[in-house]
């Protein structure tokens, strides 16, 4: 029935190959629009999958496997080259695909001038293939190849300006991260292989209840692997690391990692894999610990970087610790809702700040902007619209996806008051710092002098406008969203109601933007007075935590260290010199030899002569 939905993945794979192979060859608009049409269509055949599967009652819109063909056969053991159909694939399609698709029409005027243009496209084409494959898989295999050409297109993309080395040095970091998580993929692809003899989605889950007893030790093993390669591509505590460093690819990629692609794919691993997590309600512990904690840790050194797209890019993980958060007291549809809501407004950021550095000539210093609320209107309204959906200011979609989140943390039974008690505390701090970079921005005189700040062309500008939109009124899908989604979740979400925490969050973000003015606005002189006050603080949280440095020193140093001892001693001292020894040895034979070869007929004749008579000798008397 549904073979079809092969097209959703195919399309922009063929535009992936015709871009790369031709892409040089045709004209750059072209290639630009070529990539759009593809993902387009992608998203087109996404919402006909959708249709059909709201054709069917609920509970006949699991399992729908659609085979190409036998890939594999050994035994009992299958492997075919398939597809899962079901209302969280759909749903993650529709997100990918159509964000995805606006990402990809602002980026025709964004990249206008890059001599590459063709090769961009070519690499996003491939990047929104990965993805779809990796929602798309039915088993455990093909997730993990769509797994891993996620990372590979985050390396092209993060690294497209191959000529700064920062660049370069950021893609080789996202990659390594990555691959960390790769491999504990890889090994719990192998313990569930053992344990279930498949690794096909339908068969793995509906055995699963019936072989493990909760917190088993299989099942916590194989959630805490699962959970390493969910963390890396999620930037999660203490994998996190490489997220911040990726803004130095160009801004339509930051878009696209941070909002419909690779950093949301942690977040649909432990929704497809929720029966398992139910079985291991240590794990869903972990996880929601980890949630809070990288929510609260982000959110506090977003509150001081300068860099636009960093500040954004702290955001993503502190709400990324939100949706994990969703995950691990079990509220799984309020986790999905929460990515999507975010998908919106998150590249409605994105973008914004993409366009207000297109309109600075490439700055993204916040002290050197100011100003741009009457220059950029367009982009000033947008970016405004996307600031108060991530603070959750009231009626926007972040305030009914978060909000949903913080009320759960409490009142589900896995709920806690420490929980509550971070999220509330993040949200503060996510109204402060992005509306410090709101006022930053767009508010007060202009401090870049050199520059002549105008607002983005229409390609650029309409895409800004179709994300406010859905910004701002996607809040209202809840019910739909947590109808849609329950039949893969096996019940409907509470959504719980509760005035006295509902206003307290509500004040929270409020407090922070009302902070961030009086601050920003008013007390310039007390602010750096504070940084002086409060300089050894201050200076951990701008640092990062000196995250990176522990990282260098406790790993990267003694691996180094350990490797020039090897190249040393084993590779010049050992390999080397032995090889050395054993030329030098043929040489000094050669010589030898070579004493005996003078050319001389003479020569030749005694030595034959010399040699028959010690034969004859030898023979005479031995």
């Amino acid at each position: 029935m549904f073979l079809y939905a092969w097209l959703i993945l195919l399309l922009p794979l063929l535009g992936f190959i015709g871009l790369s192979w031709y892409g040089d060859k045709i004209p750059k608009k072209f290639a630009g629009y070529l990539g759009c049409a593809t993902v387009g269509l992608s998203f087109l055949v996404s919402v006909a999958a959708l249709i059909d599967l709201l054709a069917l009652e609920a509970d006949k819109r699991l399992g729908h496997v659609a085979t190409l063909y036998q890939w594999v056969s050994s035994g009992t053991f299958q492997l075919n080259l398939s597809i899962l159909i079901d209302p969280l694939s759909v749903f993650m399609f529709l997100i990918v695909t159509g964000v995805g698709f606006v990402i990809h029409v602002y980026s025709i005027g964004y990249m206008d001038e890059d001599p590459e243009f063709s090769r961009f496209f070519s690499y996003l084409n491939l990047f929104i293939f990965s993805m779809l494959l990796l929602v798309a898989a039915a088993d455990f295999f093909f997730l993990i190849v769509g797994w891993a050409f996620v990372g590979l297109a985050s390396y092209l993309l993060i690294g497209f300006w191959r000529e700064k080395t920062s660049a370069v040095l950021a893609a080789r970091k996202a990659f390594v991260m990555n691959v960390i998580g790769d491999v504990g993929m890889v090994i719990a692809a192998f313990v569930i292989f053992d344990a279930f003899g498949s690794i096909n989605f339908v068969d793995v889950f509906a055995a699963a209840p019936d072989k493990f007893r909760a917190n088993d030790d299989t099942v916590l093993l194989i959630t805490l692997l699962l959970l390493v390669g969910a963390f890396a591509k999620s930037a999660q505590i203490p994998l996190h690391t490489w997220l911040p460093d990726a803004m130095e690819g160009p801004t339509p990629v930051s878009a696209l990692i941070h909002a419909a692609t690779m950093v949301t794919a942690g977040v649909y691993l432990v929704a497809r894999c929720h029966v398992l997590y139910e079985l291991a309600p240590y794990t869903m512990y972990f996880i929601a610990a980890t949630g809070v904690i990288t929510a609260v840790f982000a959110g506090s050194i977003g509150m001081v970087q300068y860099d636009i797209k960093r500040v954004i890019a702290y955001s993503t993980m502190s709400q990324l610790g939100y949706m994990f958060l969703a995950m691990g007291i079990g509220v799984f549809s309020l986790g999905m809702f929460h990515l999507m809501t975010h998908a919106f407004f998150k590249a409605l950021l994105f973008l914004a700040a993409g366009s207000v550095i297109h309109g600075l000539n490439g700055e993204q210093d916040i002290r050197k902007m100011g100003g741009l609320k009457s220059v950029m209107p367009l982009t000033h309204i947008t970016f405004l619209i996307g600031a108060l959906c991530l603070a959750g200011f009231p009626l926007t979609s972040g305030f009914f996806s978060k909000e949903a989140i913080i009320l759960s943390s409490w009142h589900a039974e896995m709920g806690n008051f420490v929980f509550l008690g971070i999220a509330v505390i993040t949200a503060g701090m996510t109204a402060f710092y992005i509306f410090r970079v709101y006022f930053y921005t767009f508010i007060g005189k202009q401090r870049n002098t050199d520059a002549h700040p105008h607002e983005s062309p229409f390609i650029m500008a309409a895409p800004l406008l179709i994300l406010s939109f859905f910004a701002l009124v996607m809040g209202f899908a809840a019910p739909a969203v947590d109808a849609f989604l329950s039949p893969v979740f096996g019940r409907e979400m509470v959504h719980y109601h509760d005035s006295f925490l509902e206003t307290i969050a509500v004040l929270a973000g409020l407090g922070g933007i009302v902070t961030a003015g009086l601050i920003y606005l008013t007390s310039q002189d007390k602010l750096e007075f504070a940084k002086q006050a409060f300089a050894p603080i201050y200076d951990l949280v701008y640092n990062k935590y000196y995250v990176d440095e522990i990282y260098d020193f406790l790993i990267v140093k003694p691996v180094r260290a350990i490797g020039g001892f090897f190249e040393e001693k084993a590779e010049r001292e050992g390999i080397d010199r032995a090889v050395d020894e054993v030329g030098a040895g043929v040489r000094q034979v050669s010589y030898g030899i070579s004493l005996w070869q003078s050319g001389k007929v003479r020569s030749y004749a005694l030595n034959m002569i010399v040699g028959v008579v010690t034969v004859l000798l030898f023979v005479v008397f031995f």
